[in-house]
This record gives C-alpha cells, structure tokens and sequence, in this order.
C-alpha cells in the first residue's frame, strides 16, 4: 500500500492539475486519465482534491467526478494553475509536429503559465516526438526541460530527451495500470485504423490481413478509438475495402471490454487499441505508424506488421491460435512501476 502524500495546502484548492487530450472522445486520453485518477488515488489524493483541463468539461465533470476547466479559455486555465499545487501531464503524445505544430505550441504554453503561477510541472508516460522542425524540438526541449520530474513509455522518447541533455526515467504506459476483469471470447478479429499521412505504408498491411481474414471466414468487428477512427472505418467499409460486419466506438473501459468478449484477437494501428487488447488476453498485431507503438510491440511480444505487399513470414491465421497473453505476473509488475512513478512525481514536489 503506497503511503499517503501529504501535499494540500489552505492557499491551493487541488493537489493536482490534470492536462492532456481529454475530452475530445479520444478512448486512450480518456483512460489516461481514468489511470492517472486510479495511481492519485493510491497516492491519497482525493477526488475533490483533482481538477483537469478538458475540451468539454461538463462530460469530464460528469463522468470522473472531479472539477474540470475549459483547455481554450485563458482565464480557466490561470485560475486553475493558481489553485494547484502541482500540474502533471498523465500520458500521451503531446509533443509531436506529426501532425501539426498546435500540440507543442499549446503544451510549451501551459508549462511556461505553471512557471509564471509558481506551480510545478511533472510530465508521466510520455511520448515524445516525431520532432521534424526546429522550433518543435525547440518548444519541447524548453517545456520538459522545466519538468520536476519527467518519466517516458518508449526507449525513442528517451533517445530524444537525451539528445537535448534532459534526464528522465522510462515507465509502462499508465493504462497498463488498469484492471479488468475476465472475459469469455468468441471468434472474432476487432479491426481497428486511423488516419496516417502515409496510409500506403501502415493502413494498407491491416486492410491486407483483414481480407485474407475474412476471405477465411473469420467476422471482423470495427473498432474505432476516437471520431477520426470512425469515419475512417466507416468509409473503407462502405467502399468495401474492409469488410466489417459492425463498427463500435466505445466510450469507456467497459465499452471495450464488451466489445473484446466478442473476439480472439485484435489488428489494428493505435497504441492503446493494442494495449487493451493485451490487458483483455487478445492476441495482437500491429501496424507500427509511430515509434511508441514499435516499442510496445516489442516489450510484449506482439506481431508488427510489415508494409510489403505480402508478408511471406507470417501467416495471420496463426493469429487466431496463438495462446493468449496471460502471464499476469507482467500486469502486476506494470501496475507497480506506474503506482511508484505516480508517487516519485508527487514526492519530488512535496520536497
């Protein structure tokens, strides 16, 4: 049991600021912060003692239980640094200029407020990267630089933070750190994809594979794991180039659970598509668009797929019979080393 951190004080309201990608419908933000909740909470923060920064704060408000703030308006976020002793960045791929600049720019811009309100930051299974442009790296470098403690999920991330001489320690993602129950499994592959900007190399292998699935017979399930996923499923499916039964869009933890006691193995693209799966005892391959998710495979043993027209080395049939994940010592193992990083973020402020 993780002792108790005592760290409220009377001028501050929250112990802790959450902020990251929530409130956008995105599943895997959604779940970093149901992690983060779970790891704080072990740590003896309450939940009244918890605030966030979101897109739509009524929905967080709503389905967490703890005090939410608009991420766009400035006068939310001043407040809500003020009244904390401490923000931390929970997980995810914040700074990244794949797809745009906005991510650093606003991210460098929320570190730099929490300097100016006094309010340490703590930044916990990030990624960090892909970094083309200058003033990216730029932006990143003078954020995380300023973390009082800093914990990556991907040996690349590391490599890059130790290319601009900035110490940090490497930590399971936190959605690792989440329990499930156990589910009965029926017969079916989920199939999950998003938009890439280089669709050849990395959606082609899955749509690949799920024909050769489904020309075998096996029912395919469409999971998408945020808005732009769903559309994309949903287009692909109706031009006939995924052949998908249903598409789903869970919501939550327990959405997918539903979905995964549907299947007995999962292919798809997004990280924590992959990591749930996993934690449900699916078997899993990849498509490894981004680095974080090479990295998971490797860590856990799951299939990355090649973006060769054909893939002579593996059979995806032999998906379907390959045993299931269920070595739970490796779960527990993870749920500790998150605990331990939840709390060394905690300590490193209160000292």
């Amino acid at each position: 049991m993780t002792p108790d951190i005592k760290m409220t004080y009377p001028e501050k309201k929250f112990d802790v600021l959450l902020a990251g990608y929530f409130g956008f419908g995105n599943l895997g933000d959604e779940l970093l912060l149901k992690a983060a909740l779970k790891n704080l909470a072990g740590c003896g923060i309450s939940l009244d003692k918890i605030a966030a920064l979101s897109n739509n704060p009524e929905e967080t408000r709503s389905r967490f239980g703890i005090e939410a703030f608009n991420r766009w308006s400035i006068r939310a976020v001043w407040y809500a640094l003020g009244k904390s002793r401490l923000m931390i960045l929970p997980g995810g791929g914040l700074f990244q200029d794949a797809t745009s600049l906005r991510s650093c720019v606003y991210y460098w811009g929320l570190v730099r407020a929490a300097a100016v309100r006094s309010t340490p930051v703590a930044a916990l299974g990030q990624s960090v990267g892909p970094l083309s442009g200058k003033f990216a790296r730029m932006l990143t470098k003078d954020a995380l630089s300023k973390c009082s403690y800093l914990a990556v999920r991907d040996l690349s991330s590391e490599k890059i933070l130790t290319s601009m001489r900035i110490n940090c320690e490497l930590m399971p993602d936190p959605v690792l750190s989440l329990e499930v129950e156990n589910i009965q499994y029926g017969g079916a592959v989920l199939v999950n994809v998003r938009p890439t900007p280089e669709p050849d190399a990395y959606l082609r292998p899955v749509i690949r594979e799920a024909k050769i699935l489904r020309k075998n017979g096996i029912e395919l399930f469409g999971v998408a794991m945020s808005g732009e996923d769903e559309t994309l499923l949903k287009g692909l499916n109706k031009s006939g180039r995924l052949p998908l039964r249903e598409i789903f869009y869970p919501k939550n933890l327990e959405d997918f659970l539903k979905i995964a006691g549907l299947a007995r193995a999962a292919l798809g693209m997004r990280l924590h598509f992959g990591i749930l799966s996993t934690l449900c005892g699916l078997s899993v391959a990849l498509s490894p668009y981004d680095p974080k998710v090479s990295s998971f495979a490797e860590i856990w043993d799951v299939k990355q797929l090649k973006s060769e027209e054909s893939d002579e080395n593996f059979d995806i049939m032999r998906l379907l019979t390959k045993s299931r994940f269920r070595d739970k010592k490796i779960f527990v193992e993870s749920r500790s080393e998150v605990a331990i990083k939840f709390q060394k973020a905690l300590e490193r402020t209160a000292e």
